[in-house]
């Protein structure tokens, strides 16, 4: 189960359909974001914060940073399974420390992804990634700012900024 439908989230989404899993449920509040799960591989999505997902995981990752997000997806990981936080939100959370324990979840926080690169380059060189279909605006140098805004759009997944674009010849 993967919390959250943004550019990591749906990385995240396409990761996990390349090696191999078979129930892959993404959650997100935007509707636009969850198509945008199915098509990277999701089997199924949900609105966060409803109760349409059911059954238990091997494991729950967080790419949302949700404090409810996160408590609702550690609840559904079954016993021995993994949780991992992606999702950069508050300072502090709080967890279902009870489920924690009696599911003896192994809990890992992530924050740059260490040692993940060259298996990220060689799945996408392999194909067996696509990010392209991610970028939903291109920008140049002087339309940086529009480009760090744009994520406020709820159409926008990833804008990316080429300094080449639009310069003169």
């Amino acid at each position: 189960m993967i919390a959250g439908a943004g550019p990591i989230g749906l990385v995240t989404t396409k990761v996990a359909h390349a090696i191999g899993a078979t129930r892959i449920v993404v959650t997100d509040v935007n509707p636009i974001r969850l198509s945008a799960a199915l098509k990277s591989g999701a089997t199924a999505i949900a609105v966060a914060g409803s109760d349409d997902v059911a059954g238990e995981f091997d494991a729950f990752i967080d790419c949302s940073g949700s404090s409810a997000a996160i408590a609702a997806g550690v609840r559904l990981v079954r016993p021995g399974g993994s949780v991992v936080l992606v999702g950069m939100g508050a300072d502090e959370l709080r967890l279902p420390l009870g489920v924690v324990q009696q599911r003896e979840l192994i809990v890992t926080g992530t924050f740059r992804y260490a040692n993940t690169w060259p298996t990220a380059i060689a799945l996408v060189a392999s194909g067996r990634v696509s990010l392209d279909d991610l970028v939903t605006g291109e920008y140049g140098l002087a339309e940086v700012e529009q480009a760090l805004t744009a994520g406020r759009d709820p159409q926008s997944v990833k804008a990316v900024v080429q300094p080449s674009r639009n310069q003169p010849a």
